[in-house]
């Protein structure tokens, strides 16, 4: 259902926020007559236009919509501070999958989806993360602000199988009783000089304590727990088995309720992109919640600039000409082996082993199962990680040329990007090409379904050129202009070189298409009726020649047939527009 399907039927309501007899602010529902308006009468409701018309003149605070006959809304209170939803209420938010808007006072939102209550009461809850959670239908109305929630549907959804999950999490709610505990900081002192005496001289109480202080101190970051635990006095040789370090860092973390970054769902800001926008420009590079793609072929270099990108990112320096904020980065490797990712960083002069600290080479049966949720369990065992690569995500994906089978693997990641709001940049071949040659355009040119390219936002190509040793990196963002970039290597790794001379010319010598034209004219004179012949190469490439060639001069059409032109042999080689 459209929103404006919604403002057409007569379930509209004008409200005032008055006191009530305890001098409490509440909201009433007024009808058109100034009456007050009963959410269980339908008599007392109007249309969206009705009740719009008459609002500046009656003195009222705003519209509402009531709620019920096949309408449900989900109200979280207290979930926005200055404009950022708590990552408990954006979970909820994201899970509910419908229309979604900010409510008047911009501190709550309110949901409106398409479900029932099956018969049940409405249900209010105090809920981590704002201040409660309320689902209702009939009997009750929803204030209007219009101010949509821009990463949520613009209409209202089916949403019955999300509202009864909600509502079943929300009445098995137990309330958690904590214990005050000590000061932290003369907790922390004693812990981090080694005194277990707190607790029993139990050495891994005492550890996963300090690591609960250290979540909160190093927000979340999972490296730095790690470092910073390394210096105390607790640290021993048991901590260097992986296994019980990272299950103590990750039952800190879980324990620890702090959002580290929590979600502006209304709109974009400079905190979406990984690499800012550029002065003058609305987007930067790999937004967060969002799938973008890296292609290239094999050897051309991908893995060398993401890293690169992904080293600037997590110190917080700037990348390709754009500012970065500092986050972390995690890799998952399906196409290549962790000593093949070794070489790469040794010959990109970066820290190997921070980056190999980094990286997670995937098992056999991770490598079969269905990438969402391998990258959700992932992020899971490590929700400070902002940026994930992909390493191989065409091995990755089930028949690569369908349309609809590429779609639900990109689909299925958005929807954990977006949950989780992370980053998450997935590596592509590119067609098998020889030295020089070039394939597509722009997005169209990942191997695969052309669904790879339209269904991610930043799609970067990497390719060669004239210079063995010179790469073009072209950046394509959805909305604003495309970069490009020449890069090399040196002394230092991967830098930023300027464009061979003689790239155009050789490249356009080199085309598929001047192939074709080659084959074709080798084997036609000037008047020759032009049919196609399986020795002239792929048929598709031939019958795309044939318009670029008749647009040029070359072929000419008469009768629905094409004939060479009496053009030189020596004319200008056909180029793709």
């Amino acid at each position: 259902m459209t929103l404006t399907e919604l403002q057409g039927q007569r379930r509209w309501v004008l409200w005032r926020l008055e006191k009530n007899k305890d001098g409490k602010d509440t909201k009433r529902p007024y009808q058109l007559c100034g009456r007050l308006a009963a959410c269980n009468t339908s008599s007392t409701w109007a249309t969206f236009a009705e009740c719009q018309a008459i609002f500046d003149s009656g003195g009222f605070s705003g519209l509402g919509m009531v709620l019920g006959n096949g309408v449900v809304g989900v109200d979280i209170d207290g979930c926005v501070t200055d404009g950022q939803f708590s990552r408990e209420s954006r979970e909820i938010v994201i899970a509910l999958n419908s229309y979604s808007e900010l409510s008047p006072s911009g501190t709550g939102s309110h949901t409106w989806g398409l479900a029932t209550l099956r018969d049940r009461k409405g249900i209010k809850q105090p809920h981590p993360g704002c201040k409660a959670v309320e689902v209702k239908a009939e009997g009750f109305f929803h204030t209007f602000s219009g101010r949509h929630l821009s990463k949520t549907p613009a209409d209202l959804m089916p949403m019955q199988a999300a509202v009864d999950a909600l509502y079943t999490k929300l009445t098995q709610r137990t309330r958690l009783v904590i214990a005050a505990p000590k000061d932290e900081q003369e907790r922390f002192d004693k812990l981090w000089a080694g005194d277990l005496s707190d607790y029993d001289g139990d050495a891994s109480r005492g550890d996963l304590a300090l690591c609960c202080i250290l979540v909160r101190r190093c927000r979340n970051n999972f490296f730095e727990i790690d470092k910073q635990f390394r210096k105390s006095g607790l640290y021993r040789d048991k901590w260097e088995r992986e296994d019980y370090a990272s299950a103590t860092i990750l039952k800190a973390i879980q324990a620890n309720r702090l959002s580290v970054e929590p979600a502006a769902l209304d709109e974009d800001s400079p905190a979406e992109w990984t690499l800012e926008p550029l002065q003058g420009r609305e987007e930067g590079w790999f937004p967060l919640g969002e799938v973008s793609l890296v292609g290239g072929p094999s050897g051309a270099g991908k893995t060398h600039v993401l890293i690169k990108i992904a080293e600037c990112v997590r110190h917080g320096i700037a990348s390709f000409g754009h500012r970065t904020c500092a986050r972390e980065y995690g890799i998952l490797l399906h196409d290549r082996s962790k000593a093949s990712m070794r070489r790469t960083c040794r010959a990109s002069k970066l820290p190997v082993e921070d980056v190999m600290s980094r990286v997670v080479r995937l098992t056999k049966d991770q490598q079969k199962g269905v990438p969402a949720d391998i990258v959700e369990a992932a992020i899971l065992n490590q929700p400070n990680v902002k940026l994930w690569i992909l390493e191989g995500l065409d091995f990755w994906t089930p028949e690569l040329h369908k349309l609809d089978k590429v779609g639900d693997v990109l689909d299925a990641l958005q929807r954990v990007a977006t949950a989780h709001r992370v980053a998450i940049v997935g590596t592509l071949g590119s067609p098998k090409q020889k030295e020089h040659d070039r394939y597509a355009s722009g997005r169209d040119q990942f191997m695969g379904s052309v669904a790879f390219g339209r269904k991610s936002e930043t799609c970067i190509s990497i390719s060669r050129t004239s210079d063995k040793n010179v790469r073009k990196m072209a950046v394509y963002t959805r909305n604003t202009g495309d970069e490009e970039f020449y890069t090399t290597w040196n002394e230092t790794g991967l830098v930023l070189t300027t464009k061979p001379e003689d790239y155009d010319k050789d490249a356009e010598l080199t085309t598929a298409a001047h192939k074709m034209e080659m084959n074709v004219f080798a084997a036609c004179h000037p008047g020759d009726e032009l049919r196609y012949a399986k020795h002239f190469g792929p048929a598709a490439t031939f019958f795309r020649w044939r318009r670029i060639a008749e647009a040029a001069g070359k072929v000419v059409k008469t009768a629905k047939k094409w004939y060479r032109t009496a053009q030189p042999d020596n004319a200008t080689p056909t180029t793709r527009p």
